[in-house]
């Protein structure tokens, strides 16, 4: 009888591993037809493909390695400006690369292949065209499926089958996490997401071993340092060896005393050190030390979080761009109420996590996705999303019930709609209204545009005429900019008046925040000139001294203008600040208002 039993259990699981295996094999191959459907046009890689900015760094080591041994002259004239990320600094005779080469280790395969078939092919072996940029689409699907196929495994330890898989489903589909597995495959986002999501099932598997296996022990340990090596933020993930499933402070002491064993921390140890080794030989070729922080002049402001800005601001912030994320909070609440401690873990986790990515300097993390540094991290919201849907589950109302399928529709229809027209930068930092024009042009909302407001911290790409920026002074936290005997004007800003409203502008209101260290006064103004035809026609100022009475120290200039209703609207209208007198003075936290 036990033996029946026992080839009944076997045969039951055999038949819930094919299956598992033949839907992860759908969805890859779905994922491979998406993003070859979403990136290739006429049989290359749409402009500007996925070698730039950023991907850049990650990816050229690849080619650095294995086609041109690290020698600028060796590589193709100006390729660096194509791809505008690395730097092959002539000088030096140097390959110049900020970011960590995690990625490109665990892409080298995927690149090898590529390099293998332009010889089979003879295609040029040049290590950057669109053929070798197939291949890395096709890395980060692997990646990306191998990587959810872990975290349902994880899953299924505390769900049914059908919730496990309904989760990552709406992870995939409804998260920032969809943009970086099937567009820009070559951020880093996904290859962490792969890495937490082995890494989170090797945990799991290890903690309910009975007898604790040294080799799942050292597999969990190279997954956090393939983690640590491919973005070193990443080390906060450490935390879930002491508070996965946790059930009491006297186990979570035992688990720090159990983790921190000198032969397990000695595995850890030296698995972190080998995995570590060709980025400090990277860095000892670059400077000389084998140890060398890559990004001069960015920073952490721990001191001076921006969390309300990376969670709700209209430019890039969390909640406004991937609204899943209030369900994944819902969820967390809920094992909260049911006295789960992950669920407090998992709260804890995510305000750190939250707290962390927003005093980098670039709180908004230039051409982002919603708020990209999340994307990976939402391996560890995939527990408070799976109780909430047990939660709805429990629901006997079914018109309630119903409605939440739709709302899952709707989110993950809303996340879609955002990729498959995605934007970046509209010049300056994104107001309410950038955001709410952005989704009446994807048709999603009714937005009549009686305002529009447009406001720069200059931090971000100016969008008109370049401006000097500086660390002197900030008002916001990093950069300012200034007028100096040199700089008699500055910050320019200009637009057709047709295409600010869908009515004719009546109105501006104007702001900014100047800083004048040497005098109480600065002789300037702010300037708003309308032309047409090549001549001016109106003519209005605002003089900093009516506000600035103090030196150092901020003060906001602000003003009104009224619009003649006589103006032709197709005239342009045009703001900068001037300085004629050749003072020194600082300004920041630029907003004009049009109504």
């Amino acid at each position: 009888m036990k033996s029946s039993e026992h080839h009944i259990k076997r045969a039951e699981q055999s038949s819930r591993c094919f299956r598992d295996v033949l839907v992860f094999v759908i969805i890859f191959a779905a994922g491979i037809f998406l993003t070859i459907n979403n990136n290739i046009r006429d049989g290359h890689v749409r402009h500007p493909g996925k070698i730039w900015s950023d991907a850049a760094h990650y990816y050229v080591y690849m080619p650095a390695t294995f086609i041109y041994g690290w020698d600028v002259f060796r590589f193709p004239y100006k390729i660096e400006k194509k791809f505008e990320g690395f730097i092959l600094n002539d000088k030096t005779g140097k390959v110049e690369i900020k970011t960590t080469c995690g990625e490109a280790i665990l892409l080298t395969p995927f690149f090898l292949a590529a390099h293998t078939s332009a010889y089979i092919f003879k295609l040029p072996m040049d290590g950057f065209s669109s053929f070798y940029q197939v291949f890395m689409l096709i890395g980060c699907v692997f990646y990306f499926t191998l990587g959810l196929f872990f975290l349902k495994k994880f899953l299924d330890s505390y769900f049914k089958h059908a919730v496990s898989l309904t989760v990552i489903l709406i992870i995939a589909f409804s998260t920032q996490i969809y943009f970086y597995a099937y567009d820009q495959v070559l951020m880093s986002h996904t290859y962490s997401f792969f890495l937490f999501c082995l890494f989170i099932y090797l945990l799991k598997r290890y903690l309910d071993g009975g007898k604790k296996s040294y080799t799942i022990f050292a597999l969990l340990s190279l997954s956090l340092a393939l983690a640590v090596l491919l973005r070193p933020t990443n080390i906060m993930v450490i935390l879930w060896f002491a508070f996965l499933d946790l059930k009491s402070l006297k186990e979570f002491w035992q688990r720090i005393l159990f983790f921190l064993n000198p032969k397990r921390s000695l595995i850890y140890i030296v698995i972190q050190f080998i995995v570590l080794i060709p980025q400090f030989l990277y860095w000892k070729y670059l400077s000389g030390q084998y140890v060398y922080y890559s990004y001069p002049g960015e920073v952490f402001f721990l001191g001076h979080p921006m969390l309300i800005q990376v969670w709700f601001s209209p430019f890039n912030g969390l909640f406004p761009y991937h609204p899943v994320w209030f369900l994944i909070l819902a969820g967390m609440f809920i094992m909260i109420r049911r006295r789960k401690l992950n669920g407090i873990f998992s709260l804890f986790f995510f305000l750190l996590a939250s707290y962390v990515f927003s005093c980098w300097h670039c709180w908004f993390y230039g051409g982002s996705f919603g708020f990209r540094p999340l994307a990976e991290f939402t391996v560890f919201m995939a527990l408070p999303l799976g109780y909430f849907f047990i939660s709805i589950a429990r629901w006997k109302n079914l018109f309630v019930k119903s409605s939440m399928a739709v709302i899952f529709f709707l989110l993950v229809y809303f996340n879609l709609m955002q990729f498959y027209h995605y934007n970046i930068f509209t010049g300056g930092m994104w107001s309410w209204d950038d955001y709410f024009i952005k989704l009446k042009n994807y048709e999603l909302v009714y937005y009549p545009q009686k305002t529009y407001t447009w406001t720069i911290d200059f931090s971000n790409t100016f969008g008109y005429d370049p401006v000097i920026l500086t660390r002197q002074h900030p008002h916001s936290r990093v950069y300012a900019t200034y007028c100096t005997r040199d700089i008699p004007d500055n910050a320019h800003y200009k637009r057709e008046l047709s295409t600010i409203l869908d009515h004719p502008v009546h109105k501006i209101s104007m702001s900014v925040w100047v800083f004048s260290p040497g005098s109480d006064s600065t002789h300037a103004s702010w300037i708003c000139r309308i032309d047409s035809a090549g001549s001016m026609i109106f003519f209005n100022t605002i003089e900093f001294d009516k506000f600035v009475k103090k030196r150092d120290i901020y003060t906001e200039v602000n003003g009104s203008v009224e619009v003649p209703q006589w103006l032709d609207q197709k005239a342009v209208i045009h703001f900068y600040i001037w300085n004629p007198n050749g003072r020194e003075f600082y300004f920041d936290d630029m907003t004009i208002k049009f109504e």
